[in-house]
């Protein structure tokens, strides 16, 4: 996705303005990260017309009581600054490699990429999300079908079995399925395409699948052992 990696972030967009605004308000005595996904990015990339609601943030500072003083929070301001744990951003460990970085004195914010974005977008895929997805093929032509399933087996975990204490919050496999139909019009097999594949890569990065290398050396060094 190439084309859908844009790193001019329109600030002007309404989440860039209200992210802008709780940047500014925020202390300015330590580092601070942001990392922002959702929506937001899309919008900040693509299109300002593609509204959301909120500002998907997490971040290790405890900034909740900012949110609240500068009056951005839920229920005061529409829309609004939404602190999330890091967990609700199902991502690949290197999505800040992706990500547009801007640094604001001592804040420092994180602008997760298109795909990255509609990756998070797969366990809930809910008719924004698809909306999402219908976006980024309109303005870039991604992702493709090999990029998708790609990203995807980066977070094969999202498709193992939630806890019974856990709220499911949908059926990624049904998800993943649903939305081959919608966007490239046919199906998918998800554990032969995605799940196999990406567990077998990581047996192999493991050194699971790897020749008994040991065996062989002990073969190779009996042949210079005399025999007795």
């Amino acid at each position: 996705m190439s084309e859908s990696d844009r790193k001019v972030l329109n600030w002007d967009a309404p989440n860039g303005r209200l992210l802008m605004k709780f940047i500014k308000g925020l202390p300015q005595t330590r580092p601070i990260t942001l990392n922002v996904f959702g929506s937001t990015p899309l919008q900040m990339t693509l299109d300002p017309s593609f509204l959301s609601g909120d500002v998907d943030i997490f971040t290790s500072e405890d900034l909740e009581s900012f949110v609240q003083a500068m009056q951005l929070g839920k229920n005061v301001a529409l829309p609004y600054i939404e602190l999330v744990p890091e967990r609700t951003f199902i991502a690949s460990m290197a999505w800040r490699d992706r990500a547009v970085k801007e640094v604001f004195g001592n804040v420092t914010v994180y602008i997760a990429s298109l795909l990255d974005v509609l990756v998070g977008k797969m366990k809930r895929l809910e008719q924004k999300d698809l909306d999402a997805f219908d976006l980024v093929k309109a303005k870039t032509g991604g992702p493709t079908e090999d990029e998708l399933k790609n990203a995807l087996a980066n977070v094969v975990d999202m498709y193992r079995p939630a806890f019974d204490e856990e709220n499911p919050g949908g059926d990624p496999v049904a998800n993943t399925r649903r939305l081959w139909m919608h966007l490239y019009g046919h199906d998918i097999d998800v554990r032969k395409e995605i799940i196999v594949p990406a567990i077998e890569a990581q047996k192999e990065a493991f050194g699971q699948n790897a020749p008994d290398y040991r065996a062989k050396l002990r073969e190779i060094a009996a042949e210079y052992i005399p025999a007795k």
